[in-house]
């Protein structure tokens, strides 16, 4: 952990692109459940458990990319391809000795990186639903992009937690004030950047960039990521966050649908993403649904 925050945008992408990337300790123990029963074990079933977990997928993204060979053309973003490249023992022993993020520290870092952590996953699934719906060309690239979008702020509560904590209550305390205009109070610069800054430092494919860019959020494939981020990052607040409610309409007119209809959709993907809870321990948004129905 850090002392004391960065002041600059460089210095936090240098140091946090230098950081090791632990594991949930519910995905070693899913890792090691699936290794003992290898033989009955497929491709498909290990990036189902990946997809759970933003830094299981976010090491499996850099090793290809660190270790790419010349005669591989074209980015390979998405976990399934990368399985299909090193197969299921090659995936237990590149990554079955990660180390769990539980054993980082404090109990206020690992609540934290729980609670982004399960928010990655509801927004992947978000992203993944409206671009199966929009008949995308590769929904799973959509899906990895929301899942990751966030890393940089789970790896900023390992490094920094009491000062994010600190964050995350003054604007709770005080609606009014703007998510970005606090983040430049703390960290000198936008989460955002940063997550911009380690997407190239640590040269992940330049699709996955392009779709976490919110320079590019016109654009049908990012907007729906941006939509998957915002309505899982607002549905902390409740399901009548008017933030929500806003992602909610601009969601229903992007698709011509009815409000309704995009509600009984989003629901339906947090009420699917809440039999997860168990892999981050804590509440889902599903969960919140008890107050608003």
């Amino acid at each position: 952990m850090l002392n004391q925050p960065f002041t600059e945008l460089q210095q936090w992408i240098d140091y946090l692109s230098a950081q090791p990337l632990p594991i949930l300790a519910h995905t070693h123990e899913a890792m090691r459940d699936y290794r003992s029963r290898i033989d009955d074990i497929g491709l498909h079933e290990i990036g189902q458990l990946i997809r759970h977990d933003p830094l299981l997928t976010l090491n499996v993204l850099r090793y290809l990319e660190t270790n790419r060979k010349s005669s591989q053309l074209t980015d390979v973003t998405t976990i399934e391809r990368v399985l299909l490249m090193i197969g299921v023992s090659g995936f237990f022993r590149l990554f079955g000795a990660l180390p769990n993020l539980e054993e980082q520290g404090q109990k206020v870092m690992i609540d934290g990186a729980h609670r982004t952590c399960s928010r990655a996953f509801l927004a992947g699934r978000i992203a993944e639903m409206l671009s199966e719906y929009r008949r995308d060309i590769d929904p799973n690239e959509v899906m990895t992009a929301a899942l990751l979008h966030d890393t940089a702020e789970i790896l900023l509560w390992l490094s920094i937690p009491l000062q994010m904590l600190d964050m995350q209550l003054k604007l709770q305390s005080d609606p009014t004030l703007r998510s970005k205009d606090v983040q430049r109070q703390l960290l000198g610069c936008k989460i955002n950047q940063i997550q911009q800054g380690l997407v190239i430092k640590w040269a992940l494919p330049r699709t996955l960039l392009h779709l976490m860019d919110d320079g590019f959020a016109e654009e049908p494939r990012v907007y729906i990521v941006n939509l998957a981020v915002g309505m899982a990052r607002h549905l902390e607040s409740g399901w009548d966050s008017p933030y929500f409610l806003d992602d909610l309409k601009n969601c229903a007119a992007m698709f011509n649908r009815e409000f309704d209809e995009m509600y009984a959709r989003i629901r339906h993907v947090a009420l699917d993403a809440a039999r997860h809870w168990y892999w981050y321990g804590v509440e889902p948004a599903a969960a919140r649904l008890i107050n608003a129905d």
